[in-house]
């Protein structure tokens, strides 16, 4: 990811954030030291039309990775749900046969 979709990506979350973009917020948002002009640059486009300029967001690497994690965890959260509920079921059957 290049500087300029780095910092639009931090504008669009800014923006989702319901805070304005502004060179000091994306400064401080940026995990990695960025050029002013390159900034300054981004946020002048991002001003004139923000909703075009956040169509032009692409996922992150970090986001992408993220999501199917997610997917993991869910399918074994389900699996070990399943497995609970059978233990449960069977916990009930041997103490009615007692």
């Amino acid at each position: 990811m290049n500087n300029a979709d780095y910092i639009l990506s931090l504008c669009q979350e800014l923006a989702a954030a319901g805070k304005a973009p502004s060179v000091a917020l994306v400064k401080a948002k940026a995990q990695k030291p960025l050029p002013l002009a390159d900034i300054l640059s981004v946020l002048q486009k991002w001003k004139q039309a923000p909703a075009q300029m956040a169509a032009q967001v692409k996922p992150s690497k970090a986001t992408e990775v993220l999501i199917p994690s997610l997917e993991q965890r869910v399918d074994k959260l389900e699996k070990q749900l399943a497995e609970l509920t059978n233990l449960v079921k069977q916990l009930h059957q041997h103490l009615q046969n007692q």
